[in-house]
């Protein structure tokens, strides 16, 4: 098995990410959250990470990206509504009444999880109202 030496800066970089712990709460405050769409019980249970960042996110506190992602399963009350020339809005309520989750409440989730900021959330997001 060949085994290859690990550069200084190579070990620099895993310890940055090894040390690249998470900064708390910041400035996103509970309400905040719920501004963004979360809701009340879950933002005030969720304390949202901040990457420090390092060499190998450029400083970012990025690394990778990750899905967040809207799907729309369309069961037989939805086709009532695409068959009587529903509008998007009426349909999109109407899927969320029935259990589908949105693009904001997927990002929102994945902010819960620790797993994106609530910058991102907004940025790759609209919100639901």
């Amino acid at each position: 098995m060949n085994k290859q030496k690990l550069s200084e800066d190579q070990i620099n970089s895993i310890i940055d990410i090894a040390l690249a712990e998470d900064t708390g709460r910041g400035d996103v405050t509970s309400e905040a959250l719920i501004e963004a769409g979360m809701q009340e019980e879950i933002a005030k249970a969720t304390v949202p990470v901040l990457g420090k960042g390092c060499r190998v996110c450029s400083n970012t506190g990025y690394k990778g990206r990750v899905a967040v992602y809207e799907v729309m399963q369309i069961k037989e009350e939805l086709k009532g509504f695409v068959l009587n020339g529903a509008s998007a809005l009426e349909l999109k309520r109407e899927a969320i009444r029935l259990g589908m989750k949105t693009l904001r409440q997927c990002a929102l989730s994945k902010l819960a999880e620790g797993g994106t900021t609530l910058s991102e959330v907004v940025r790759v997001s609209a919100p639901d109202h």
